[in-house]
């Protein structure tokens, strides 16, 4: 899946644990998926995802979907207010929905993109109740390496990584600051 055109996702603090996440992708109307799945004080699963997605050129997966054209099954028009346009886009976009289903082996590294990023950031953190979340993260995590091909274990360089770590880190700071209501948005 090829990335077309911009597209820029907003992440919302929309209560004091929930969040949403909203996508503006270039002459579409924008979605949003709210309440969004797995809220974090410090880091939501979902921008978990955007960052190794983004970080590890995963197309099709959730933000790759969005930045074609499609909802990956969870996003929607916001604000269909009865206007025939907003209808038309809704029902252009479930149309492509249709044809742009999850890439499952795409999805799947997510996950396992996801899960080991996190067990290595908090692993390396100062803070000792995160390092002891790692701890306990480690069998998984190891179990998801060694099960993984050889050539996508080979992306887990240390260099790639410290990357994913420093994003992790950029962007847990930035959602922890936010107040309800609040929001911060980044270009895929």
């Amino acid at each position: 899946m090829k990335r077309r055109g911009s597209m820029f996702v907003t992440f919302v603090r929309t209560g004091e644990r929930r969040y949403a996440v909203r996508a503006a992708v270039e002459g579409k109307a924008a979605l949003e998926m709210n309440p969004a799945p797995g809220y974090d004080p410090v880091l939501p699963h979902d921008l978990q995802h955007f960052i190794v997605e983004r970080a590890l050129g995963i197309e099709g997966a959730v933000f790759g979907q969005l930045a074609a054209g499609g909802t990956a099954g969870t996003f929607h028009v916001i604000g269909i207010d009865g206007g025939s346009q907003r209808r038309r886009e809704a029902r252009w976009r479930a149309g492509k929905q249709a044809k742009l289903t999850f890439q499952r082996d795409d999805a799947m590294r997510s996950e396992r993109a996801a899960y080991i990023c996190w067990h290595n950031w908090l692993g390396q953190s100062v803070d000792p109740a995160r390092r002891a979340k790692a701890r306990a993260m480690e069998k998984t995590a190891r179990g998801m390496l060694d099960a993984m091909p050889a050539k996508e274990r080979a992306l887990y360089s240390m260099a790639k990584l410290g990357e994913v770590r420093a994003e992790f880190e950029r962007l847990s700071q930035r959602w922890s600051k936010l107040s309800v209501g609040e929001s911060f948005t980044e270009p895929w």
